[in-house]
């Protein structure tokens, strides 16, 4: 859970200091855009499948 919480802060800071759109993560993850505004505001938290997914998404981003 710790560990979750921790790759969490990590999406929030790169997604505030990048130009990921928050549609476009929630299309990947298969999730609502309303979603992933939770998660990135601290209102709800990512089952660690999603977490993964993102994490997939933001590094197949940053190799582009």
């Amino acid at each position: 859970m710790e560990e979750e919480l921790e790759e969490l802060k990590k999406l929030h800071q790169f997604y505030l200091y990048s130009d990921y759109k928050t549609g476009e993560i929630a299309k990947y993850v298969g999730v609502s855009k309303m979603t992933v505004w939770r998660w990135l505001k601290g209102r709800n938290k990512p089952n660690i499948k999603k977490l993964r997914k993102i994490r997939k998404y933001l590094e197949k981003k940053r190799e582009l």
